[in-house]
């Protein structure tokens, strides 16, 4: 058969329940996994926002390589069209003397396009490393974070699970109590950092330890109430144990 706890029972074990709840919260923030998981997670964030850069600088190149490519073909096609037309046309000194210039012109565009391929590919060949190392960071990074979570799960597990065990029996307390004490509760806990009930042994409080004047005790025993204001530290004030 259940046994009904009573109202001041309930009081006290609801602020108990609640340090409980306060210390394993912060038992999990206290996990260095945690903290591993955030700072992997920042390294993750900015590294991709390099990749990224990186990745636009290695197409830019690309697209350059390929505007180059084009040009050149375009430059070689040329002149064999020139080389072509001087086998097939007149030969005389004005000629020929245009036909080498174009050619000069041509051989001249097309060194430079080479030129300019070169210093792109070796760009390319840079940048291409560049990305191949990210990516490899960006994957170390992925299997750590992977297994500071897989960590901070087992070992969070057993305090996750007493956590919600807790917030069960608190709701199960919360539903015992008069609104009106747990809002003055509420209040308490506020003001004295989650401190806010304490017994009477003898005549004096659990947590200030001031002793009672007799006749702040006296009135205390003459009210006929379990539960008043401590006169000195103003928390809420079990007074039955005093007198069981």
């Amino acid at each position: 058969m259940e046994v009904l706890m009573t109202r001041t029972e309930a009081l006290v074990r609801l602020q108990q329940v609640d340090l409980e709840l306060i210390r394993r919260k912060r038992a999990l923030e206290a996990l260095p996994q945690g903290n591993k998981i955030k700072e992997i997670r920042a390294a993750a964030k900015k590294l991709a926002s390099e990749l990224t850069k990186i990745v636009g600088i290695r197409k830019d190149i690309e697209m350059d390589l390929a505007e180059n490519s084009e040009q050149h073909d375009k430059m070689a096609h040329l002149v064999d069209k020139v080389q072509q037309d001087a086998l097939e046309g007149p030969q005389d000194y004005k000629a020929v003397r245009e036909l080498e210039q174009q050619l000069t012109h041509l051989a001249k565009r097309l060194e430079k396009l080479e030129f300019e391929r070169n210093e792109l590919e070796s760009k390319l060949a840079k940048i291409q490393t560049s990305e191949k190392k990210a990516r490899e960071v960006a994957e170390r990074l992925s299997q750590e974070g992977h297994a500071q979570a897989t960590s901070y799960q087992e070992q969070s597990a057993q305090i996750t699970a007493e956590i919600e065990k807790l917030s069960a029996e608190r709701e199960m307390l919360v539903s015992e109590l008069p609104q009106e004490l747990l809002d003055t509760y509420a209040k308490a806990c506020k003001r004295f950092d989650g401190l806010a009930v304490e017994t009477l042994t003898g005549n004096r409080p659990s947590i200030c330890r001031v002793t009672l004047q007799p006749s702040d005790f006296a009135d205390i025993r003459r009210s006929n109430d379990d539960i008043c204001e401590c006169p000195y530290c103003h928390r809420i004030l079990v007074t039955s144990t005093a007198f069981e």
